[in-house]
Order: structure tokens, then C-alpha cells, then sequence
């Protein structure tokens, strides 16, 4: 009892660090990853109560599972909404639509969920519940594998989503053979005798093992972030011979003040800068470790404010500032 607490504590607040982090950064940013992130490790939160629920309380364990084998609905809602945000997670990654053939499996699994339940009660019909959802984890780690070698392979992020791909396939189909073993001999499916393990460690692992590469990346951009700021100390002791950006490395006091008059965030400054470089989006990409979907969207956001719609104009907009700045 004393060490599911542990346990449980342990894996609630590892969670919360993670979500907290990625909103955080979302009501920074405003970039949409952030948000699915929080929402999927909201979502764990939830099912990892009511699992620690069932292994404490009795009685609550005994109608729940009861109600599983009737009608599980909050598993079906659980497993749809997280395979829904994980896909469109990955999709938005590499800056694609969700596909036809995709929401084409979306409704073939929640039929799946929907219709397996109406079964006889036995072991079988347990495992055809939940292999599906253990199926497009593994689906999930292929399709990041796959994109990730055409998009984005030498970048710092596509080395955290090739990791996160290799292990969503192995834990995958680490977490079909606990449920296989759990459910064929230690699951007991009587009616009068009704016994389910809701706790699946192999699944526990893979997202504690998510948890670590999301804290790692946040923590790494955190630090890149104030390298950075470092870097725009000492940029006036250096000598380019862009017009644009030797105007802007020779006082950062007047960036800041662009900032400040338009808007611009943090990550969307650092942006800037490298607009005003001149340098294309999959340059800034490689350069910030981002990808090419999250740089054009800030990239349009920072048109939206300076209510420009060239990346020349950009140029302009700062060179009129300063102008004026220097003027005053």
C-alpha cells in the first residue's frame, strides 16, 4: 500500500513538472505543441488517479472494473482523446494536415472501442480492447521515424524525436506482452469473481521515460535562451557588414524598445533577429532547433504585428525605428 503511494505520488508529480513546463512555455509562446503536450500529460493525470483509486479502495475497484466489462467508457474516451492529441501532435511537428487515411483510423478505432465491449466476458475480449491502442503507439513511433529522417534528421529536435519514435515502438509492444501475460494469467474475468490489474508498467516507463526528454529539451532551450541573451550583450564588439544587423547589434537597447512597441515575445524576438539577417526558414530553423512549422508560424505572427507582408519589410520597419530612435 505504502509503496503504490510512493509510486503513484511520484508519477502524479512528474507529470504535473511536465505540464506545468509545456503551458508555461504555451502562455509564453503561444505555439500549439505546448498546449497538446499539457493536454496529454493532463489526461495521464486523470487515468493515473482513478488506476491508483482501484488499488486502494476496494469497493471503487470492484464497481469500476465491474463497469469496464459492461460499458468502459471513461477508458474510451481516455484512449481516444490521447491518440487524438498525440496525432495531431505529431502532424504538427513536421507541419502537416492529419490525412484522410488517418482520420480514417481514428474512426475504425473508435468503433473498435465502442464494439469490442458487447462480447462475452473473457480474457480475449479484454485484450482486444486495449491492443489497438498499443498498435498506433507503435504507428505513432513509425510515422516520427519515417518523417524525421526525411525532415529534420541533423537537427538537436530531430534527435529528441528520433529517440521518442525508437521508444514508442519498443514500448509499444513491450506494453502488448505485459497485457497479454496480465490478462491471460493473472486477470480473473468471472462474474462472480472479478479481478483486474489496471496498472500497466511498461506503459508507467515509456511516459516517465517522455517525462525525462521533455524536461531535457525544455531545460536545454531554457539555457540556449539565456546564452543567447548573453551573445546580444556582447554583440556590439563585433564588427558584420549587413547594414541591418550592424544596426541592430550596435545598441540592444533600441531592439528591446522594438520589442516592447510591438509585441514580440522572447521567441519571437530571437526570430527577428535572424530576420533581419536575412536568413531563410529552414536557416533560422536548424539555427534555434525548431522546426519549419513552429518558425513560419511565429514568422507570420511577427508579419501580423508589424503589419508587414515581405520579409523586407521587416527590415524596413526596424531601419524606420531606429531612424526615428536615433532622431530623438
Amino acid at each position: 500500500m505504502m509503496f503504490n503511494y510512493i509510486y503513484t505520488t511520484f508519477l502524479t508529480i512528474l507529470y504535473t513538472v511536465v505540464m506545468s513546463l509545456s503551458l508555461s512555455l504555451y502562455l509564453k509562446e503561444r505555439e500549439k505543441n505546448y498546449l497538446l503536450v499539457s493536454l496529454y500529460f493532463l489526461l495521464l493525470i486523470l487515468n493515473g488517479l482513478i488506476v491508483t483509486m482501484s488499488e486502494t479502495f476496494q469497493i471503487f475497484a470492484n464497481d469500476y472494473n465491474r463497469q469496464f466489462m459492461v460499458n468502459p467508457i471513461i477508458e474510451t474516451i481516455y484512449y481516444l482523446a490521447t491518440f487524438g492529441i498525440a496525432l495531431k501532435l505529431v502532424t504538427e511537428l513536421f507541419e502537416e494536415k492529419i490525412t484522410t487515411y488517418q482520420y480514417g483510423i481514428y474512426i475504425v478505432f473508435a468503433l473498435w472501442l465502442i464494439v469490442v465491449p458487447f462480447m462475452a466476458n473473457s480474457a480475449l475480449k479484454v485484450w482486444l480492447y486495449y491492443f489497438p491502442s498499443q498498435l498506433l503507439t507503435v504507428y505513432l513511433g513509425i510515422y516520427l521515424l519515417i518523417h524525421n529522417r526525411k525532415m529534420i534528421p541533423k537537427s538537436s529536435l530531430g534527435k529528441y524525436v528520433k529517440l521518442i519514435g525508437s521508444l514508442a515502438i519498443f514500448f509499444g509492444l513491450a506494453i502488448v506482452v505485459e497485457d497479454t501475460f496480465i490478462i491471460y494469467f493473472r486477470d480473473i474475468y468471472h462474474t462472480n469473481m472479478l479481478k483486474i490489474h489496471n496498472r500497466n508498467v511498461s506503459e508507467d516507463i515509456f511516459h516517465i521515460s517522455l517525462c525525462l526528454i521533455a524536461i531535457k529539451y525544455f531545460l536545454t532551450n531554457y539555457q540556449k535562451g539565456n546564452e543567447e541573451v548573453a551573445v546580444i550583450d556582447i554583440r556590439n564588439e563585433k564588427n558584420e557588414t549587413n547594414d541591418s544587423v550592424s544596426n541592430f547589434e550596435e545598441d540592444e537597447y533600441y531592439f528591446k524598445r522594438f520589442m516592447d512597441k510591438y509585441g514580440i515575445t522572447q521567441r519571437e524576438g530571437e526570430i527577428l533577429e535572424l530576420l533581419l539577417q536575412r536568413k531563410h526558414n529552414q536557416e533560422i530553423a536548424n539555427q534555434l532547433y525548431l522546426s519549419l512549422g513552429t518558425v513560419k508560424t511565429h514568422t507570420h505572427n511577427i508579419f501580423i504585428k508589424l503589419q508587414v507582408e515581405k520579409r523586407s519589410e521587416v527590415c524596413e520597419v526596424w531601419e524606420a525605428f531606429e531612424k526615428s530612435e536615433l532622431t530623438q
